[in-house]
């Protein structure tokens, strides 16, 4: 049956992505970079490959700071790309206060002027008329614009308090 078929493809997914962990987990930096394994990270963020980047990052830490020619990293890749999941991630990093104040790309952006940019066509292409698009983009800007306002209080808070 169907269901059956697709409990078995998600069985041999987790074993897949077990083994791979397993692998990564031996693996030096250099090895890393030749592995293409930074890129995959970064591929993983732009499609919304939760699982994997959450199995990679448990393999090696580091990998969750995978950068682009461009300083991108994987929230970046997940704010671009309208990727929920990937950047919800962030609630897990110790120093996710950094992330999102200080860390510029190449261009001088950080993750609130990402947010700010227009989302992939894929994305706008699933949303059908100008005006639901447009929505869709102003709520996304929004809910990136009070994560920084959340952790902004938070951080005031948390100083004031010591």
């Amino acid at each position: 049956s169907g269901i059956r078929k697709l409990s078995y493809t998600h069985y041999q997914v987790q074993e897949i992505l077990r083994h791979l962990k397993n692998m990564v987990a031996k693996l030096n930096n250099r090895q890393l970079i030749e592995a293409s394994v930074y890129d995959a990270m970064l591929d993983a963020a732009k499609h919304g490959i939760v699982e994997f980047i959450e199995a990679m990052r448990e393999a090696n830490h580091e990998l969750l700071w995978a950068l682009d020619s461009h300083k991108r990293g994987v929230f970046s890749y997940a704010v671009l790309n309208r990727k929920q999941d990937v950047f919800q991630l962030i609630h897990t990093v110790n120093g996710r206060r950094d992330i999102i104040k200080s860390r510029k790309d190449r261009f001088g952006n950080n993750l609130l002027h990402l947010a700010g940019h227009l989302g992939p066509s894929s994305e706008l292409s699933q949303t059908p008329g100008a005006a639901l698009q447009m929505q869709r983009e102003y709520k996304w800007f929004e809910v990136i614009h009070l994560f920084f306002l959340f952790t902004y209080i938070h951080f005031h808070i948390t100083c004031a308090m010591y």
